[in-house]
């Protein structure tokens, strides 16, 4: 049994004309009549009356499947399902009404046309309730076999012999279904980017702050497998609390929507619940905001068992305080941007249920940081330095530990190509081995769930002796960048400890220019380019004059009774130079100072 619903706007529409509309389900449509006059006359009149759009969903048989209301400025065109597989034409045409009487179809038309996967798509130009032109399209297969255009044919009358002959037309591309694959039928989501300027922003190399925070998202979008199709960069003076944007740009975010056949729409600010919910709503579309990306990216690269656990804790955090306000993505399941991951799971579960998940999650993350903790105590004992490289995302940090250490970590030219720690040891021009520590990426507007989840990670920062401070040199934002990072740094209580400046990627920066960022002074300062190896002998150089020195040098006597002292020596220094003489053997050495207290009385003058 058909189920006879009136749907979209139908909201202060008298109970009469929700009755006219309901009655239209039992029309009867001839099998070739593309657009009955009966119809026709019917649609325009209510729609005078009413000044909405009015949308009719028949399929080829004559049946009405949908009815559905927009407003005089806009028209939301529901998904009616297909049943009859992705690469075919759903089997349905959609007839609905334009209140300024231009039958024209419009950009929204087409692309909810190719989108809907419709048979065809007619406007009816209505003028004070009467019938002045219609308009219908029809799917174009272009020469590679998509389906991204459409043939407008018209002006018509309804009940038009040249109107019905567009089944001809219909039943063509049917028998190349095969063939034919469709321009919204891709495997990446299609992204509508969203950013406020303010008028306070700072101009940087003719870009404003805005334009540069947008940038940044597009490149985050495009880590995360996102096709970005549109970006809109909204001037205005403060968010609006409940749409961000404000009311009327939502609204006309939702034509561009259609219009261009985007399916998410990603906003450079974190959203409240409430937000994303009156958004949605609106629009018609997912949405999500900068945080939901990045634990996204978050969730696809992490691969060690910390990782996991931390990016799951992270997206409870920042879901958690939203649950009433996430609307249809409380119930996704599917794959896509920002559903993915191990927590998203746990979104159909209660409050408390997620409170007692993230309490487990801290438990766990508590005990991987203890082993952190006594693996940083054993390296202590051994007298092993540690340097950590920070810096912002992408700047070369992976692949100046492989040239360092002569490894293979990962490293892209991506995002957050590096998200769970990883070190190394390499060697000291002075004969020292050191470790590097290779840490996760920092970024403008850094999740605050992701800082708290991944402390216990950012704590090889806090514990190393030395921090490797990594720029992009040919970046026309080094400069902010790295104050984004100090200042992470300085969060996480960081900063009270040598730091060595590495100005990377100098082979991509012009002769004639000089290197944007402004240093500190009392700062060591060095340019390479990892890729190539420039400037690495001075930077290894630089490493061996900072790094503390936990070893001194010492003039020893060991008699030849005391036999141990010898062997101990070697093992915990490096010696100089051996005398032999009739007592014992007078040894100059340099040795580590915790072992230097066993052979204190054996130390001589030197």
């Amino acid at each position: 049994m058909r189920v006879i619903n009136i749907s979209g706007n139908i909201e202060s529409l008298r109970k009469s004309i929700i009755d006219e509309l309901e009655g239209l389900y039992e029309l009867e449509v001839a099998k070739g009549d593309f657009l009955p006059e009966e119809l026709a006359i019917k649609l325009a009149d209510i729609t005078g009356r009413i000044n909405r759009e009015i949308a009719v969903y028949i399929n080829r048989k004559g049946g009405i499947e949908d009815i559905s209301i927009g407003d005089n400025a806009t028209v939301s065109l529901p998904e009616v399902e297909g049943r009859r597989g992705k690469s075919r034409l759903t089997g349905i045409r959609c007839i609905h009404t334009h209140p300024n009487g231009d039958g024209m179809l419009s950009e929204v038309d087409i692309s909810s046309l190719l989108k809907l996967r419709l048979d065809a798509m007619a406007a009816i130009g209505v003028k004070d309730g009467r019938i002045v032109q219609v308009y219908a399209a029809i799917p174009v297969k272009a020469d590679e076999g998509n389906f991204c255009n459409a043939d407008i044919y018209g002006p018509f009358r309804p009940g038009s012999p040249e109107m019905n002959s567009l089944f001809n037309l219909i039943e063509d591309i049917d028998r190349s279904h095969k063939e034919v694959l469709f321009a919204n039928e891709t495997e990446k989501e299609r992204a509508i980017l969203v950013g406020l300027e303010s008028a306070s922003g700072r101009i940087l190399n003719g870009k404003s702050e805005g334009e540069r925070s947008i940038g940044e998202l597009e490149e985050l979008a495009l880590t995360a497998g996102v096709t970005v199709v549109h970006t809109v960069l909204q001037k205005k003076a403060s968010k609006d609390p409940a749409y961000y944007i404000g009311k009327g740009m939502v609204e006309n975010l939702c034509l561009l929507r259609q219009a261009i056949n985007a399916d998410l729409i990603i906003f450079d600010d974190e959203l409240s619940g409430a937000q994303v919910r009156n958004i949605e709503n609106a629009t018609g579309a997912k949405v999500i905001d900068r945080t939901v990306l990045i634990l996204d990216i978050f969730a696809q690269r992490a691969r060690s068992k910390e990782g996991k656990l931390q990016v799951e804790l992270a997206q409870l955090k920042y879901r958690l305080p939203r649950l009433t306000g996430l609307g249809q993505q409380l119930s996704r399941l599917g794959g896509g941007i920002g559903t993915r991951g191990p927590g998203e799971k746990k979104l159909e579960v209660d409050k408390r249920h997620i409170r007692r998940r993230i309490s487990y999650l801290e438990h766990e993350l508590k005990n991987l940081s203890t082993r952190r903790g006594l693996a940083r105590e054993g390296r202590k004992k051994a007298d092993v330095p540690v340097i950590a490289l920070v810096g912002y995302t992408n700047v070369g940090k992976s692949t100046l530990m492989n040239r360092l250490c002569s490894s293979d970590v990962f490293a892209e030219n991506k995002l957050f190509a590096t998200l769970d720690p990883t070190t190394r040891s390499f060697t000291l021009p002075d004969g020292r081995t050191a470790l590097l520590v290779d840490t996760v990426g920092f970024i403008r507007k850094l999740p605050h769930e992701l800082v708290e989840a991944f402390k216990s990670t950012l704590e090889e920062a806090v514990f190393a002796d030395v921090l490797m401070h990594v720029a992009d040199a040919s970046s026309e934002e080094a400069e902010e960048q790295i104050k984004v990072v100090d200042e992470l740094l300085s969060s996480l209580g960081a900063m009270d400890k040598p730091i060595v400046m590495v100005l990377n990627k100098i082979d991509l920066i012009p002769e004639d220019s000089a290197l944007i960022p402004v240093i500190k002074s009392d700062i060591s300062v060095f340019e390479v380019s990892a890729a190539g190896g420039q400037g690495l002998d001075k930077l290894l150089h630089g490493l061996a004059a900072i790094v503390p020195k936990e070893e001194m040098e010492a003039v020893l006597f060991a008699p030849y009774s005391d036999g141990w002292v010898l062997p101990y020596i070697h093992e915990n220094g490096k010696v100089i130079s051996e005398d032999y003489t009739e007592d014992g053997v007078r040894i100059k050495a340099i040795i580590k100072k915790p072992k230097v207290e066993k052979l204190r009385k054996y130390l001589a003058e030197k």
